[in-house]
């Protein structure tokens, strides 16, 4: 990954999931920090999007136009954050294609402790002049 905040959480692509590791990312319950449980999610969606579109043929900037969490239980273990990207992707009237990508974030027993719901947007090649 090429993403300085990643580096700084410690975050890892391992197996095609984002491994959150608990040593540098624990609040002061012992537990992982919400904040570090939604950024591996963001860039476990962020991947899984890049492969589909990918597989469709189609490349461009890709962004995350929403995304929303729902946190089901505390992680106080290590975290992964494993991503599916839903249906194929949709060619939108302005030219960008948009695709739904669903994360789950599970706990070192694979217990699913946080949601995420993602709208991943690639956006049509711009001019520049």
């Amino acid at each position: 990954m090429n993403i300085p905040a990643a580096d700084n959480l410690h975050l890892r692509e391992e197996g095609g999931q984002v491994a959150i590791p608990l040593e540098q990312n624990s609040n002061d319950k012992g537990c992982l920090f919400a904040g570090s449980i939604y950024s591996g999610a963001i860039i476990a969606a962020y991947r899984a999007a890049e492969q589909c579109f990918a597989e469709h043929g189609l490349a461009g900037a890709l962004v995350a136009k929403t995304a929303s969490i729902r946190y089901l239980k505390s992680i106080v273990s290590d975290g992964r954050a494993a991503a599916t990207a839903s249906g194929e992707p949709l060619l939108k009237p302005n030219g960008n294609h948009a695709l739904t990508v669903a994360v789950a974030v599970l706990d070192e027993h694979g217990t699913p402790c946080a949601e995420v719901q993602a709208e991943m947007i690639l956006m049509k090649e711009r001019k520049t002049t």
